[in-house]
């Protein structure tokens, strides 16, 4: 009966030893924090979240310009919006290939930035909450969570630049209108646009 308390107590030690989260025992030192994080980091980060989360993104951003390419010519004369919308239309397909790019550029900066992402949570958690994170993402659960992220990633994003798409344009407009205010005032003839 005394070999069980003390074989009880012995492993109480244990766990309390490895920060008390019954699994990874919490980082003591900052440069095991710092590892430890971005450990974490790139657990919460798999790839394919990562591309679906671009992909999303990209086509919401390609949506959401739509309506002010509509909206660039509003104020050409009449005699050139013909040709004002030739040149959105040709427009178009270059957007669709500059926010492609800038995707896979954002993809590619990934590593860097889960780096980043861990020196903030390194200086943020103590060693005993990054333990029983990294527990939780390497866990079936975590993984789960983490694998579903694209999803949820997938319907939040449009819904996100459908609300922004309004805002964007007013602040377009207002850029426009004040910016020919002062042209104005500074005696500054306006742009035309191109015939």
């Amino acid at each position: 009966m005394i070999r069980k308390h003390i074989f009880a107590g012995a492993a109480l030690l244990a766990l309390s030893a490895c920060g008390g989260t019954g699994g990874t025992a919490a980082p003591t030192t900052e440069a095991d924090k710092l590892k430890m994080a971005s450990d974490i980091a790139t657990l919460m980060s798999d790839p394919k979240m990562v591309d679906s989360m671009m992909d999303s993104m990209r086509t919401s951003m390609e949506a959401s310009m739509q309506p002010m390419l509509g909206a660039a010519c509003e104020g050409a004369p009449a005699d050139s919006q013909a040709q004002c919308a030739s040149m959105i239309d040709k427009m178009r397909p270059i957007l669709a290939e500059i926010f492609a790019e800038s995707m896979e550029n954002t993809k590619s900066m990934m590593p860097d930035l889960m780096k980043d992402m861990g020196g903030i949570m390194a200086r943020t958690y103590t060693g005993e909450e990054l333990a029983r994170m990294k527990d939780f993402y390497a866990s079936p659960e975590g993984k789960s969570i983490t694998a579903k992220q694209p999803q949820v990633m997938a319907e939040y994003m449009p819904k996100v630049f459908e609300r922004m798409q309004g805002l964007q344009m007013d602040m377009m407009r207002k850029m426009q209108d004040r910016m020919m205010k002062a042209m104005l005032d500074a005696g500054v003839p306006p742009p035309q646009p191109p015939i």
